[in-house]
């Protein structure tokens, strides 16, 4: 079970898989450990990107003074940011925020009013390039955050509400996308860094209002090296594909 050449054919196997997978994906996606959900950037990661995903499965529960509600349908979106600058003083992140819910029969409205996140070190903020739908961003003066967030420094809201919500329709609605760049200024060194983490998300719905931090947290590579490392595969796994379809060539040549 444990032989060289068994070995051998599982790695050529998987290799081959993965191969295939970047080839005609185009794209090889390289999740990280994050265990709070942070993301520590320096000045090395200008250009990069990563990707906050959030999910809260149907049956949560919504308390309000007009009593408990039931949520029928996960809520979903995807965050996409991206690095613009950084420097000691100020950071510009430009963020691209999808409201990935399905709606159904029973939840019928869906809309994300805010996001939050927190900065170590604290930072102050501000909209650089407002959305269509996030057009007003600021530092809660306390750090509350609806749901319990306590440390927030960047909150970015949709025209018309506070990170708190209110207006509904003025969020972004299920199946929607908006972008925006926010700017964060404070004292990040002379060799610039600074951590985000939380990434809280607040939902309006007509089942109730929910707060929840992100899921999961992925770093995007570059394209450059996607294509080093699809054709490092497709080289490590060739001649196991000659071998395979040279008999198979030499069949059809004989027939």
């Amino acid at each position: 079970m444990n032989s060289p050449a068994m070995k051998g054919r599982f790695l050529s196997k998987s290799m081959m898989l993965a191969a295939v997978f970047v080839v005609a994906s185009g794209f090889f996606y390289v999740p990280q450990a994050h265990a709070s959900f942070s993301e520590t950037l320096t000045s090395a990661d200008v250009g990069q990107s990563f990707t906050v995903d959030w999910n809260l499965a149907a049956g949560a529960i919504s308390s309000s003074s007009t009593g408990s509600q039931t949520l029928t349908s996960p809520l979903n979106a995807i965050g996409t940011f991206t690095v613009q600058s950084l420097s000691s003083t100020t950071l510009d992140l430009a963020a691209t925020i999808d409201n990935t819910t399905a709606l159904n029969s029973s939840l019928t409205q869906a809309y994300l009013m805010s996001l939050g996140i927190s900065t170590s070190p604290s930072a102050t903020t501000t909209l650089f390039k407002a959305g269509n739908v996030f057009t007003q961003a600021d530092t809660p003066s306390t750090g509350n955050f609806p749901g319990g967030f306590k440390n927030i420094d960047a909150c970015v809201y949709a025209s018309g509400n506070t990170c708190n919500g209110t207006a509904i329709n003025n969020g972004l609605s299920a199946g929607s996308s908006d972008s925006f760049v926010l700017a964060l200024s404070g004292t990040f060194g002379n060799s610039p860094s600074i951590t985000l983490s939380d990434f809280a998300v607040k939902f309006q719905t007509n089942e109730g209002s929910y707060e929840f931090g992100g899921n999961s947290l992925s770093e995007t590579p570059e394209p450059g090296t996607l294509v080093l490392f699809g054709t490092a595969l497709l080289l490590a796994v060739g001649p196991a594909l000659r071998r395979r379809l040279l008999p198979a060539l030499s069949e059809v040549r004989r027939g």
